[in-house]
C-alpha cells in the first residue's frame, strides 16, 4: 500500500513539472530535435558502469589479484631481509646499449606502449605527507659513488593510498590509481572537465593550438609534472610547457610527440564533423570527435598494440560486460607493465621528408635521452622528424637489461638529480606489498618454478624469495620466442 501511495505522489510530481515547464504530450514527441546529438561522457571515469557507477573512475583503489606481502602485514615496505634495490638492478639488469629487439619491434612501439599505460594507470607519484624511503648505493657504484665515499644514498617516495587502508591485517594498504581504468581518451583529454575546459576553443568543437598546430602554452598553470630538465638546475617555468590532457606528457620527448599527434588528430576530426553536419553546436561537435579520438585510441591498442605484444590474436569484442571489473591489478602496475623499460632506446633518431637521419647540433646521430627529460624543445624543432626517426628505429632488445639512459641517468627530484629506473622498479614492488614471484604464479593458475635455469639461461638457485618483478624480467626461456613480455607478465597482462 505504501509503494502505491508513492508511485501516485511521484507520478502527481512528474505531472506537475510538465505543467509548469510548459511540456505535454504534444512536445514530447519523436518528431521534437534532440537537445543534444552525442551522448557526454564523463572525464573521471564514473558512470560507465551503470550497476556499479564508481568502477574504473579515477582515484579508486588498486585491484588485488594475489595476497598482499607487506613485511608486518598491513603497511610496512616489504624485502627488509632482501638484497638493495640497487645492488639487485646493478647485478641483474645492468648491460650495454645498443642490443637490437629480436623481433624488429620500433621505438614507436615501445613508446606507444607508455601511451597504452598511461591512458589506464597512474599510480606511482607520490603522496601527502611524502613518506621517504632511501636506496643504498653501494661503494663506489661507477654512476652514483665515484668518489668511494661509501655515504651515497638514493631516494624512494612510496605512492599516494587509501587512508582508509593501511590500519590492520584485515585492511592492508592500498595504493589509488589517479586515472581512470577505461581506455576513453584520458591521456588526451584529462580527468576533469575543468582540465579539458582551458584546452578547448568553444568554437567548432576544437581545441586550443598555435600557428604550427602545437597545443598553446600552459598560461593557465594547469598542474602538469613539472621535473627539472636536465640542463637546468631548477623547473622549468610552467607556462612553457604545452597545455595538454596527461601531467606527465613532458617526461620525454616521445610521449610528449604522442600527445601532440592525438591533440592535432581531434581537431582533425572536429573539421570533417562540422563539414557533414554544420547546424550541430561546439559541444555537440567536440563530444562527437572525442568519441572518433578514444575510438581510435581503442582500435590501435587492442587490435594493433596488444596482438603484438603478447603474439597472439586478441578476442574480438562480445559486447559490454558489467560485471567484469575494470580495475588494475597490483601485479600489473608493479610488475607486469614495466616489461616496456627494457625496450626503451638510450637515444632517439630523428629523420628528414627525404629520409635522411638527421644528426644533432653537436654531430651525434640521436638525441640523448637521458639529456631530454622534461624538455620540449625537441619536439618544437620538427615532431614529423622525430616521428619518423621512432618508426624507423629498432627498440632495445626483450631481455632483463635496461639501457643506461633510464638505469643511471633517470630523472629524479631537486635533491637527487638522477635516479636508477630498475632499482625503482624493485621498490615499487616492495612499496606495494608485492608478494613473491611463484606465489603471483600460484594466482594467476601458472605452474610453479622451482629453479632460474627454469625461466633463464643465465640463471641459478632457488626462486624462493624473488619478488614478482625482478621474476618477470628475468623470464627468457618458456612461453613464446622472442617475446617481448614472459609468461607471468603476459598473464597479468
Amino acid at each position: 500500500m505504501g509503494l502505491r501511495l508513492y508511485a501516485q505522489r511521484l507520478g502527481i510530481l512528474v505531472y506537475l513539472f510538465l505543467l509548469t515547464t510548459g511540456a505535454s504530450s504534444d512536445t514530447l514527441s519523436e518528431e521534437e530535435p534532440l537537445f543534444t546529438h552525442t551522448e557526454k561522457q564523463r572525464y573521471d571515469g564514473w558512470y560507465n558502469n551503470l550497476a556499479h557507477p564508481d568502477w574504473g573512475s579515477i582515484d579508486s583503489q588498486l585491484t588485488r589479484k594475489a595476497p598482499p606481502s607487506y613485511s608486518d602485514g598491513v603497511y610496512q615496505m616489504a624485502g627488509s631481509s632482501r638484497p638493495g634495490a640497487r645492488s639487485l638492478s646493478q647485478a641483474l639488469m645492468k648491460g650495454g646499449d645498443g642490443l637490437a629487439s629480436r623481433r624488429n619491434l620500433t621505438v614507436l612501439f615501445t613508446f606507444f606502449g607508455q601511451v597504452a599505460a598511461s591512458e589506464v594507470l597512474m599510480a606511482s607519484e607520490s603522496g601527502c605527507p611524502i613518506e621517504v624511503q632511501k636506496i643504498e648505493v653501494g661503494t663506489c657504484d661507477d654512476a652514483f659513488d665515484r668518489e668511494c665515499k661509501g655515504t651515497r644514498l638514493m631516494p624512494f617516495h612510496r605512492a599516494l593510498y587509501d587512508h582508509k587502508t593501511g590500519q590492520s591485517p584485515n585492511s592492508p594498504r592500498e595504493q589509488l590509481n589517479q586515472m581512470t581504468s577505461w581506455i576513453d581518451g584520458s591521456f588526451v583529454y584529462s580527468t576533469s572537465e575543468a582540465w579539458v575546459n582551458s584546452m578547448r576553443t568553444f568554437q567548432n568543437g576544437t581545441f586550443r593550438s598555435t600557428e604550427g598546430r602545437f597545443p598553446p602554452r600552459n598560461h593557465e598553470r594547469v598542474p602538469l609534472i613539472n621535473y627539472p630538465p636536465a640542463r637546468y638546475l631548477g623547473m622549468q617555468d610552467p607556462e612553457k610547457m604545452f597545455l595538454l590532457g596527461d601531467p606527465r606528457i613532458h617526461q620525454n620527448p616521445a610521449l610528449l610527440s604522442l600527445g601532440v599527434v592525438f591533440h592535432r588528430w581531434h581537431n582533425v576530426m572536429a573539421e570533417r564533423i562540422i563539414k557533414q553536419h554544420p547546424d550541430w553546436t561546439d559541444e555537440d561537435i567536440f563530444q562527437r570527435a572525442r568519441r572518433w579520438v578514444i575510438a581510435t585510441l581503442q582500435n590501435i591498442i587492442l587490435y594493433e598494440y596488444l596482438p603484438l605484444l603478447l603474439m597472439e590474436p586478441v578476442t574480438p569484442y562480445q559486447g559490454y560486460q558489467p560485471d567484469l571489473h575494470p580495475g588494475v591489478s597490483h601485479v600489473f602496475q608493479s610488475a607486469a607493465f614495466r616489461f616496456g623499460h627494457t625496450l626503451i632506446p638510450p637515444g632517439l633518431y630523428k629523420r628528414t621528408a627525404q629520409c635522411e637521419f638527421r644528426k644533432t647540433m653537436t654531430g651525434y646521430p640521436a638525441v640523448r635521452l637521458c639529456s631530454t627529460w622534461w624538455d620540449s624543445e625537441e619536439v618544437e624543432s620538427g615532431i614529423e622528424e622525430l616521428l619518423m626517426g621512432m618508426a624507423s628505429q629498432i627498440a632495445e632488445r626483450e631481455d632483463n637489461v635496461l639501457c643506461s639512459d633510464v638505469r643511471d641517468k633517470l630523472f629524479g627530484p631537486m635533491e637527487f638529480s638522477r635516479r636508477d629506473l630498475a632499482a625503482l622498479n624493485i621498490m615499487r614492488g616492495r612499496d606495494n606489498g608485492l608478494p613473491d614471484y611463484n606465489t603471483v604464479r600460484r594466482y594467476f593458475q601458472l605452474p610453479e618454478v622451482k629453479n632460474c635455469y627454469q625461466i633463464s639461461d643465465d640463471c641459478t638457485g632457488p626462486l624462493d624469495d624473488v619478488i614478482g618483478n625482478i621474476g618477470g624480467f628475468a623470464e627468457t626461456s618458456g612461453g613464446k620466442a622472442g617475446a617481448p613480455v614472459s609468461e607471468n607478465n603476459s598473464t597479468a597482462v
